[in-house]
This record gives structure tokens, sequence and C-alpha cells, in this order.
């Protein structure tokens, strides 16, 4: 049988598996769904249609699954996911998908929030994602895995940041992150990899000049437009993986925002 903190109130409908732990003044609502394992340490709400997976830890002042934050908008399904293993510090909030989206709000496995960050509503947060204090993505953003965000880092509605990115302290960024590199601590630009990010995943010094040889590629040279030299570099680098998986990201069309700017 789970343990309820008889201070906590669980809504009749709610699904709650008989290995879930409550604490102390916690809310959850009758659409909400926990898994095995999962651990509200005080003070925790969740409510909406919020699917909390295996063995996530929600820590207090959490609130899952509230209102999107949308001029006009109304209690309706506000359908969240957590992935599995993943950790909510003090003060996170994320926002249920607003009203007539087919998908809901999502957060993968295994990822760690820390304290005071936001997740918009309309999100899809990849895998093993790091987000430091008070970092915040507005509505409709795209986080793929192993993105690692440093504090007082502000997203852009609509932006899109690719696998194995770094986002630098304080950075505002209104463009779109390309996979695999650091942005600076100025608005919307990069000019170096994720070194420090990349090794520590295995990823080889062959990998990352590979990274840079595409980057400068296209970026740097002053040859052609910078759709010629996306295709070019299609051909250039063709059978290259690592390569290849940037230029797929830079030739999406993604949501219609500007890529960061490289300052290489």
């Amino acid at each position: 049988m789970a343990q309820i903190h008889p201070t906590s109130v669980v809504e009749d409908g709610a699904q709650i598996h008989e290995s879930v732990s409550i604490g102390p003044f916690c809310w959850i609502g009758p659409q909400a769904k926990l898994d095995a394992g999962v651990k509200l340490v005080s003070h925790v709400t969740v409510i909406g249609q919020s699917h909390i997976a295996e063995d996530c830890e929600l820590f207090p002042g959490v609130v899952v699954g509230g209102r999107a934050q949308v001029l006009g908008a109304k209690d309706g399904e506000d359908r969240v996911e957590v992935g599995a293993r993943t950790i909510l510090r003090e003060g996170v909030t994320i926002h249920g998908a607003s009203a007539g989206k087919d998908e809901p709000t999502r957060v993968g496995s295994d990822c760690f929030f820390m304290n005071n960050t936001h997740v918009g509503h309309d999100c899809q947060v990849g895998n093993k994602c790091v987000f430091a204090n008070n970092a915040m993505v507005g509505g409709h953003c795209i986080v793929a895995d192993q993105v690692w965000f440093a504090g007082n880092t502000a997203i852009h509605q609509n932006s899109w940041i690719g696998e194995h990115a770094f986002i630098a302290a304080g950075a505002p960024i209104t463009g779109d992150v390309i996979p695999y590199v650091s942005t600076n601590m100025v608005a919307s630009s990069f000019s170096t990899l994720n070194v420090v990010g990349l090794t520590r995943r295995g990823f080889s010094r062959a990998d990352m000049k590979e990274m840079r040889q595409l980057i400068r590629f296209v970026f740097a040279s002053d040859q052609g437009t910078f759709s010629e030299r996306v295709d070019a570099a299609s051909s250039e680098f063709a059978g290259r993986p690592l390569a290849e998986n940037i230029l797929k990201f830079i030739k999406h069309p993604r949501s219609g925002r500007k890529l960061c700017t490289y300052e290489g």
C-alpha cells in the first residue's frame, strides 16, 4: 500500500502505485498517475493529466501539470509526461500542453532539474538533460538528449536545442542551437564545441575534429551563400555521421527560427 501522509490530498481517480511515497501537504489531482517508486518529499502538486514514471523524486514546491501560461487559456487536459528516474528539485514547474495539441508536454528519463527551473507548455525535453538553477524554457521548445543548461538561462519559445549542446550561464537564447556546441554568454551565439561534455560522454578527438570541420565549412566560409554551403557540405561530408547529424538539424524546418550565429 502506498505511503501517504495524512496531511496530503489524493483525489478520487488518481492512479497511485502501491510503492509510491507521498510526504506531507501534497496535492494529487484526479487524473494524475504516479508509477512505482515515485517519491514526493512534501508540498508537491501533481495535477492535470500528469504521468510521473517510475522512481522519480519530486521535492517541495514542485508543480507538475499546471495550466499553460497562455492568455485566454482555460482548465483542460493539461497533459504532462515525466520520464523514469527524473529528479525535480525545489520549485520546479512543468506546465501542461495547451488545448488541442496532439502531444503532452514531455520530459525524458534520467533528467535532473535544479531549483526553480521551468518547462513551458508543449515542450519536448529529451533524456539525461540537466537544468541548473533558474533555467527557463519557453513554450513549444524542442530540447534533444543530454543538453545541459547552466544557471539563469532563458530559452525563447519555439526554439530547438540540438543534442549534447551546452547553454552557458545567463545566456538568452532566441535562435536554434545546433548539436554538440557550447553557446556564449552573449545573445544567441556559439564559438566552440561542448568539449567537456563530449569528452565525458566518450566522443573522441577524431569525432570532434569532424564536427569542427563541418561547422567551419558551413559557418565560417565566405564562399557562396549559407544555403549553398549547406548543400555543398552534404556532398563533402557524406558518410560522416556526426557531420551529417548537424546538417540534418540545419536543414530541418524546425519552428522557423533562425540559427544561433557562429563567432569562431
